[in-house]
């Protein structure tokens, strides 16, 4: 990995499992107060997560696409941590599982 890019320790937990652990480059999150990116050095803070999809940038530059019902963010210096009710990665679903959930909201 090169140098030229910050990355930030990144973890999102349920009560019933690790869902990723790695390094990114930025995530947006659904908050309560709206939507919000976080990158390095961002500031310490904490929030309530309402339901909807997370995104993230991986260190390598892919994008992963995270679902939650709800939770909590906390970022530390470089470090987020997600308490989520529930969480599934997208590339976890399967195609029946997306199509029952229903249509993603329009941006």
């Amino acid at each position: 990995m090169s140098t030229d890019k910050k990355t930030i320790k990144f973890e999102i937990v349920t009560p019933e499992r690790t869902v990723m652990k790695e390094e990114i480059l930025q995530i947006t999150v659904p908050t309560q107060s709206g939507e919000i990116t976080v990158l390095p050095d961002h500031i310490p803070l904490v929030s309530i997560l309402k339901p909807g999809v997370l995104e993230l940038k991986k260190a390598d530059g892919e994008v992963e696409v995270i679902s939650v019902s709800g939770g909590f963010i906390e970022v530390l210096k470089n470090k987020i941590v997600i308490l989520a009710d529930s969480a599934e990665r997208a590339v976890e679903l399967d195609e029946a599982e997306i199509e029952a959930a229903g249509p993603r909201p329009k941006r």
